[in-house]
Order: structure tokens, then sequence, then C-alpha cells
């Protein structure tokens, strides 16, 4: 909560709540394969926002501007990733797949 409180979020207990569920709810639906097409585009929304406002390399010291930019792009990456995910959808294995049979 201190961390979010210091980049001047509101209400940064229910901030932290609702990270915490955004992260193991999406992260349990893509490990299992459940309602996979939109929890990768809640988790993509969710990584971009949070790299917006917490690696902002662009409002930081210069000695540390090089690791807040390279931690903001590492999650524009992962954000790719999770939109291809939910381009595409879940495998095989996944209950998304076993409910469409």
């Amino acid at each position: 909560m201190g961390y979010i409180s210091s980049v001047g979020l509101p209400l940064p207990s229910l901030a932290a709540v609702l990270a915490l569920t955004v992260e193991i709810v999406g992260s349990l639906a893509l490990l299992v394969g459940f309602g996979t097409r939109i929890a990768a585009l809640v988790l993509a929304a969710f990584t971009l926002l949070a790299s917006i406002f917490f690696h902002n390399y662009w409002g930081v010291a210069a000695d540390q501007a090089f690791v807040q930019q390279l931690m903001f792009f590492k999650n524009v990456a992962v954000v790719g990733g999770l939109l291809v995910l939910a381009a595409h959808g879940a495998g095989g294995w996944s209950l998304d797949n076993r409910q469409q049979r």
C-alpha cells in the first residue's frame, strides 16, 4: 500500500486488494484455461496501466531511468504475449476447449 501511495494513486488499500485479485484470479484462469480470452485482456490492461504508473522511466532521475525503462518494456512484451493469447485462445487441454466440445 505504501508503494501505491507513493505514486499518488487514490485509495491504496482498495487498489492493493484489486491488484491482488486481478493478478491471482487472472493467473489461475490462464493456468487452467478458463475464460482465457477475457482473463488475458484484463491482465494485459492491468499490466499496461501498472507499467505506466510504476515504471515511468520518463519521470525519474537519470541514474534510475535505465532500470525503470527495462522494466517498462519487459511489461510491454508481457502485454504483447497476453494479447496473442487473447486473440488465439487457450490450447487443447484448457477448460475452454472442453466446454466447446
